[in-house]
């Protein structure tokens, strides 16, 4: 069977304040098929998120001028829990909400965002009186964000996206700071992804799943980006290789595996079980996680 992409992209995200390489920082790692044979590039290490994104953007309209698919799986949140997009963006779509953090989220060369002055303003504009994002410096302030999470969270309907039932120990899009928050790099990520899709060489060849390919029902688009989370793959470390690395190592090899064998469209398929409410929550707002559910 014919795989359905020639090259993967896997991209460890991350929200620092500063330009920073190693543990905790970007890391991004490629595979590609050329003749038929699979080219494992050594992941790479960026220190910002505008580097990162110059250098994918470069590399996809390359792969893409070449006749290539790709694929290109990002560790953050694509979406938010159903509901939160009509509150923050106006409109209960992803769209909106992406637009919103392209319009709004602050996000200079060297690392540099306002996420923290966001997500508090937010919190006051838009969930008044029961603010649902929490976690920031110890060392800041701010006026409707707190550092512990608020103790109405835990029983608030939006607290997580359907997925994060179904692929834990994933955490919630509220949480912006601490260990294994993913709530700064979801709003960063989506504003950078939005920004990319609106490129004047990308914007009609992107496709962002699931929402713009039904899960698997339309992969036509010769680039899509995914949500994944590498935590989901067993991983061997070499000898002092930092763990960001390994991890997308892995599921670059993993990715590339299942699609040599022709199974990778069962992956990005809707998994068994999802009831149609469900689904429509899914595909309309809060997006899904690459193989979860079928693992």
């Amino acid at each position: 069977m014919q795989p359905l992409f020639d090259a993967y992209f896997i991209v460890d995200w991350s929200a620092s304040n500063t330009p920073k390489r190693g543990k905790d920082s970007i890391w991004i790692a490629e595979m590609r098929r050329e003749k038929e044979k699979l080219v494992v590039a050594e992941p790479i290490n960026v220190a910002t998120r505008a580097e990162t994104m110059a250098y994918l953007e470069e590399r996809f309209i390359d792969l893409l001028a070449r006749g290539r698919r790709i694929f290109a799986g990002f560790d953050f949140p694509f979406g938010y829990p159903a509901g939160a997009a009509s509150l923050i963006a106006g409109e209960p779509h992803w769209e909106a909400l992406w637009r919103f953090f392209h319009d709004e989220v602050e996000d200079d060369a060297k690392n540099r965002s306002n996420r923290f002055t966001l997500a508090s303003a937010i919190n006051a504009r838009c969930f008044p009186g029961a603010a649902v994002y929490w976690g920031r410096p110890h060392q800041h302030s701010y006026d409707c964000l707190s550092a512990r999470k608020p103790k109405h969270a835990a029983k608030d309907a939006m607290e997580f996206r359907i997925v994060e039932t179904w692929q834990r120990p994933a955490k919630s899009v509220w949480q912006l700071a601490y260990n294994g928050a993913v709530g700064s790099q979801a709003m960063l990520g989506l504003a950078r992804l939005e920004a990319l899709r609106r490129r004047p060489a990308l914007k009609t060849r992107t496709a962002v799943w699931p929402f713009e390919t039904a899960f698997a029902d339309a992969l036509e688009a010769p680039l899509v980006i995914a949500e994944i989370y590498p935590s989901m793959f067993t991983i061997a470390p070499r000898a002092g290789e930092v763990k960001d690395r390994a991890q997308v190592r892995a599921a670059a090899t993993q990715f590339s595996a299942l699609d040599a064998e022709g199974k990778f469209r069962d992956m990005l398929a809707a998994p068994p079980g999802l009831t149609a409410t469900d689904k429509k929550s899914v595909l309309t707002e809060e997006g899904w996680i690459v193989g979860a559910g079928h693992r």
